[in-house]
């Protein structure tokens, strides 16, 4: 199975997110602010991809 990398300008996009600590071509590092509010949206029913979609993702 093969990485998906990132572009640079999806990292220059990622890096304007205020919910993003680091940025790499191979990585993401999310704040733990975000993974709070994340799972707390989740445990309500949310979608994944509803979720990561409304906080810029």
């Amino acid at each position: 199975m093969s990485r998906k990398l990132f572009t640079e300008e999806q990292i220059a996009a990622l890096r304007q997110n205020p919910y993003v600590y680091s940025v790499s071509r191979s990585t993401l590092v999310l704040r733990k602010s975000f993974k709070e509010i994340f799972y707390t949206e989740y445990m309500e029913g949310v979608y994944p991809k509803d979720i990561f979609k409304k906080y810029g993702f």
